[in-house]
């Protein structure tokens, strides 16, 4: 059934990612369609009176490719998706072909605006281009570099610049960036070497070292299958405690043999004396349905000893590493660019002055009633 709407200025009439449920008949009042890529919003279009919000429902597509915001109160008749389907589906045979020809049509003319678009995006390490980034830095060095005696991939920095530009279009100056990621996380190191048409200049990359490139592709791997997939860009954002927990979780299981499956087994009891010295926690639930929304799980077991976790170890492991590139790749798109000397602060060593819970010691602002972390009473100085 339809239902005539007014909204308000900056109100949302649907969010890029979400499912599609209602198509929008703008009356009066314009409508911005837009991205959202590391929190940069990038303009497609504007609506104005008389057009359609939403109409690529029509086309097959279950997910918004969009967001649509209002940029005056604006006046829409809302329509329920289905209904529209129906009255297209029930004109005759010459109202369905021009409606799918002109839907169709607007379906290409929207991604190829949608493209041009995002290749003015001045991020530094673009949310689209990011699989691309690291995907060329991983195929040209497996494949012009050269594997040593203990597992390390050496390849010439100038032949890796050169061969990503002419083959993958790939920018030297980001390449070097994405590489620097890499060097910073220790699993890579640069080898300088003095130029040979001027020995009196700066030395230069002559060489990379990769100690770890399969990190290389687990990554883009993994940023591409979240990025492409509707409703999972949520997986791209790190999240510093949920980093925090499975680093210490992966801690606690140092040292502990593995079972057949690759699994790891800790007592309960002795996790929380871990989180307790590590990160100055009482571990509960809630933190793992932290990890749990980030797609790790952790299964616990009653015994006669006592409770038991269960995880994989090498899921966790990788996963970890992952999120630590990812966090290097958000940190490059706010400051503009990587330095690969910068050291890396471990934060749960990093206590922040101020008040803190009594019982578990995690930190708060403010003048909350109860411990956002165990649940404690906190009592309010006078």
């Amino acid at each position: 059934m339809s239902t005539v709407k007014i909204f308000k200025k900056g109100e949302v009439l649907f969010k890029e990612g979400d499912k599609v449920s209602n198509v929008f008949l703008i009356q009066s009042g314009s409508v911005s369609l837009h991205l959202t890529r590391q929190k940069q919003q990038i303009d497609l279009c504007v609506l104005g009176s008389n057009t359609i919000a939403g109409e690529h429902a029509l086309a097959g597509i279950l997910t918004h490719p969009h967001s649509a915001v209002c940029m005056m109160e604006t006046k829409a008749i809302e329509l329920p998706v289905e209904a529209v389907r129906v009255q297209v589906e029930g004109g005759t045979q010459l109202v369905k072909f021009l409606t799918k020809g002109m839907s169709d049509k607007l379906k290409i003319v929207m991604k190829e605006l949608q493209s041009m678009k995002l290749e003015r995006d001045n991020t530094p390490c673009p949310a689209d281009q990011t699989a691309k980034i690291f995907g060329a830095l991983f195929h040209v060095v497996r494949s012009k570099g050269e594997t040593k005696t203990e597992g390390t991939i050496t390849a010439s920095w100038p032949l890796v610049k050169q061969y990503a530009q002419r083959v993958f279009l790939e920018s030297p100056k980001r390449l070097e960036q994405a590489a620097n990621v890499f060097v910073k996380l220790g699993v890579a190191k640069y080898e300088w070497v003095k130029n040979e048409e001027d020995p009196e200049a700066p030395e230069e990359i002559g060489f990379i070292h990769f100690t770890d490139l399969a990190l290389v592709e687990q990554f883009f791997e993994f940023f591409q299958y979240y990025y492409f997939k509707g409703g999972k860009t949520e997986l791209l954002k790190t999240d510093e405690r949920v980093m925090q927990i499975t680093a210490t979780l992966l801690e606690a299981a140092q040292g502990e043999q593995l079972d057949r499956h690759g699994a790891a087994r800790l007592e309960y009891s002795k996790v929380l004396e871990k989180f307790k010295s590590a990160m100055s926690l009482q571990l509960n639930n809630d933190h793992f349905a932290l990890i749990e929304q980030k797609g790790l799980f952790v299964k616990r077991q009653s015994t006669d000893t006592g409770i038991v976790l269960h995880f994989d170890y090498r899921e966790f492991d990788n996963t970890l590493k992952v999120w630590r590139v990812l966090r290097e790749v958000e940190r490059w798109n706010e400051k503009g660019s990587v330095d690969p000397n910068e050291a890396i602060v471990d934060s749960r060593k990093v206590h922040k002055a101020g008040p803190e819970c009594a019982q578990c010691h995690a930190p708060y602002e403010g003048t909350p009633k109860f411990c956002s972390e165990c649940g404690a009473k906190i009592s309010q100085a006078a």
